[in-house]
């Protein structure tokens, strides 16, 4: 099942923010909270944790880009158990 990674709020009356650095790309498999890029706003610049673990299918976003609260960073596929695993060789 896909989760949809959107910019969380980030500050009292703040509803837009920079992206900075990307810490990941796509393919990468990531913890739930390890640190995924950079974002900056007017007051200060802050690394910003996925809450879900999983691999990144999609990121929606380059560095440079301004950003609205609630708008699409990247997409996650869940991985592990759940997840089917490849067909063995015959």
């Amino acid at each position: 099942m896909a989760f949809e990674f959107k910019l969380p709020s980030v500050g009292e009356n703040v509803d837009k923010a920079d992206v900075g650095n990307l810490r990941v790309k796509v393919g990468d498999v990531i913890e739930a909270q390890q640190i995924v890029m950079e974002i900056e706003t007017d007051k200060a610049v802050f690394e910003l944790p996925c809450p879900q673990a999983g691999r990144i299918t999609a990121i929606h976003v380059k560095p440079g880009t301004q950003v609205s609260v609630g708008t699409p960073l990247m997409t996650l596929e869940a991985v592990g158990a759940g997840t089917p695993a490849a067909p063995a060789p015959a």
